[in-house]
C-alpha cells in the first residue's frame, strides 16, 4: 500500500518500542544507514539526534531521508516512509525523555556538557507498507 498516512493496519507496529533504520545521504551521494529510536508523535514519526553526529550533518546538508520498520514477529509486515524533516531544537531535552521512556530507558540522556538536541520530525511524501 501506498500514500503519505500510515495506515491503520500499521500504527500499533508503528506504536510499539521497535528500532527502526534511518537513511540519509552523505556528502559523498552515499546511503548511510543508522539504527534508532523513534517515537510516534501525533501520528508523525519523530526522533532526537545531537548536533555533532553525522547523521544530523547529513540532514542538515540535504534533508531527504527514509525510515523503515520490519515487525520484529513477522518480517513480511514493513513500513517504509520517504521524505524530509524538519528540525526543531529540543533545549530541555523533554522529547529525547520521552523516546527514551517509551524504550525502557531510564534517566536523561549521557549527553555531554553544552551538547544541543534536536527534533527531527519526518513529511513523508510516499509512506509503503506491506503485510
Amino acid at each position: 500500500m501506498t500514500s503519505t498516512e500510515i495506515p491503520e493496519s500499521h500504527v500499533e507496529l508503528v506504536s510499539a518500542p521497535n528500532a527502526c533504520v534511518i537513511t540519509t545521504l552523505a556528502p559523498s551521494g552515499l546511503p548511510q544507514s543508522t539504527g534508532m529510536w523513534f517515537l510516534l508523535d501525533e501520528g508523525q514519526i519523530k526522533f532526537s539526534l545531537l548536533e555533532h553526529r553525522k547523521k544530523y550533518r547529513n540532514l542538515r546538508a540535504n534533508s531527504a531521508c527514509t525510515f523503515f520498520l520490519m515487525n520484529p514477529k513477522n518480517m513480511g509486515q514493513t513500513v517504509e516512509v520517504r521524505g524530509t524533516v524538519s528540525f526543531k531544537r529540543d533545549d530541555d531535552k523533554a522529547f529525547v525523555g520521552r523516546v527514551r521512556s517509551q524504550y525502557g530507558a531510564a534517566g536523561p540522556p549521557s549527553d555531554g556538557p553544552g551538547d544541543q538536541r534536536w527534533i527531527l520530525t519526518i513529511e513523508p511524501t510516499r509512506i509503503n507498507t506491506t503485510g
